[in-house]
Parts: C-alpha cells; structure tokens; sequence
C-alpha cells in the first residue's frame, strides 16, 4: 500500500524532472572535437560592439559539475539579468529577451549550453582584412549588475594600437569555470565568420578569468601566441598544477600583494614554478587589491608585450 502511494504522489513528479531538458538541443561533439553550427550574424561596423549568441544553442553534457556540488543561484533567470540578449546592453537600455522556450525547458540547466559572446571591432574594421584576436575571460558569475556592466567597460578599457588593430572576444560563462571545449567552438564560430590571423591569437582574463586562462590554454597548448592571467583565483581547485602544460607559452602574470579574494601566494608559486621552464614570463606585482584591471588593460606597454609574439 505504501509503494502503490508512493507511485501515485511522486512518480508524476519524477517524471517530470526525467523530462526537463536544458534551453539548447544541439549536442556537442565528444571530447575535444569541434562542434559547428550555422551562424548567423548582424552586420559588422568599424568600433562596433555586437552580441553573438549562436553557440547557445550547443549542450555540453557533462560540462562544469561544480554548478551542482556548490549549488550556484540561477542569476540570469532574475529580472534584467539574462545575457542572452540581441545587445550587449545591461541596466539603462536593456531589452529582456523572449526565448519561448519550450514547455520541457528547465532554464536552472542553462549553464550546460554554449556561451553567448561580445565583439569589439576596432576603428576602420575592414572584413577583408585579417586581424589579431584576444580572446578575454571575465571574473566569477555575480548577479550583480555593476558587474555585468563591468565587463562590457573593460573590453573598452583595452588599448588598441593604430598601427596594430586587433579584434577582442568576451564570452560570457554561467558556469563556475572557464570550458575550453566551449572556447574552442567560439573560436572556431569566429573563424568561420571573420578573418583571423592564426598566429596572433592570445588569451586573457582577470580572477576567476586568470584562473580560466591557465585553464583553457593548458587545453588548448597549440593556440595561444601569449597570455595574461590577471589576479587569478585559486579555487575550487589549485591552478599550480597546470604550469608545465603551459610552460611554452609566453605569459604576463599580474597579482597584486594585498588581493584580499585572490591569493598571492598561490600566484607567486606559480610564477616560481613557471620561470624554472618559461624564458618568456612578465610577473607584474601590484598593490591595487583586487581590482586595477583596467589600468593594465589600457597599458600600451602591456598590450604590446601582448601583441609582440607569435606562435
């Protein structure tokens, strides 16, 4: 009787989360095999900002189980939050966008699909021109607004050399940590729509962004021609281990010594292991806590360290 009154209250019930799915259903390739998508994009303008959410539409079973051990709240589901939008646009001027997501749709498992990302297009963009791509991670996943609108003011604070124009790429996660499997599709989606020098592309990012560029170019070792973890994070998990699968490339490391979020020790280990087996390693060291990211982006000196190597 008790098992008869189990199934009649809960089964509907299991049945219906068996049923929820994810708002993407294209599913990834295995492993690190790239994963395509028809893309279609607006049109490109000279210093223009545009919003790519083609990749949205790709699932990555499997991708980021620490959005279930820590129990993460579904920030994009809170009111002028989602970054699905048509613009790159938060706060004054945002457009909630209408997905009319089916009726299976469980948008708390949004974290498993692609990542929507912004462009910036340097001044006098011309499509037939191949052009240096940095690709830049954003810190940890927040709610609050100041913070998204955050991102959109550093991919503005980078300094961008006339004589050396270079296109920029700001994916935006849910998840708790960077996927290279899901770099690696964006960057295959740009690839497929612009002209990039394949030589001249060079990753970034600031905090949980810094701990996500060791990440994803320990995973992607024959990609980057440089990169510039900022202020890294050091967890869930140590980023020490990663120093030999990115030893060979050239690396610009900042920490400031008073980073109340981020550890310095531990990014000072890393710059100690890292020197041993990387000639090319920069470890600037500040005293701006947790923040300054701007100041270092907009630093010509930074930027054409950046843009000086090549693979």
């Amino acid at each position: 009787m008790q098992k008869l009154l189990f199934s009649i209250l809960f089964l509907p019930l299991l049945l219906v989360a068996q049923n929820e799915c994810a708002p993407c259903n294209v599913l990834a390739n295995s492993n690190m095999e790239i994963t395509t998508i028809e893309s279609r994009w607006p049109k490109i303008k000279d210093k223009s900002i545009v919003k790519i959410n083609t990749l949205t539409k790709i699932i990555y079973e499997n991708e980021d189980d620490y959005w279930q051990k820590f129990n993460i709240s579904s920030w994009w589901m809170k009111e002028g939050l989602d970054p699905w939008t048509k613009d790159p646009i938060w706060g004054e001027g945002y457009i909630k966008p209408n997905h009319n997501f089916n009726s299976c749709v469980n948008d708390n498992l949004r974290w498993k699909c692609g990542y929507s990302y912004v462009l910036r297009f340097p001044e006098n963009f011309k499509k037939n021109k191949k052009y240096p791509l940095v690709i830049f991670l954003h810190g940890g996943v927040n709610s609050d607004i100041r913070r998204l609108n955050g991102r959109i003011r550093t991919v503005n604070s980078f300094y961008i050399p006339e004589n050396d124009q270079y296109i920029i790429a700001s994916p935006i996660k849910l998840g708790i940590d960077w996927s290279a499997k899901k770099i690696q599709d964006m960057l295959e989606d740009i690839k497929s729509n612009l002209k990039i020098d394949l030589d001249r592309i060079y990753l970034t990012g600031l905090s949980m962004g810094g701990r996500g560029t060791f990440i994803v170019a320990s995973e992607l070792p024959d990609i980057f021609a440089a990169i510039m973890p900022l202020s890294p994070h050091h967890t869930p998990y140590s980023y020490l281990p990663l120093a030999d699968k990115v030893s060979h490339i050239p690396t610009f490391l900042h920490h400031s010594t008073n980073d109340g979020t981020s550890k310095f020790s531990v990014a000072k280990d890393m710059f100690e292991k890292l020197k041993k087996i990387n000639e090319n390693l920069v470890f600037d060291i500040g005293n701006s806590g947790h923040y300054g990211w701007n100041k270092i982006y907009g630093n010509p000196k930074n930027i054409e360290w950046l843009m000086s190597w090549k693979k």
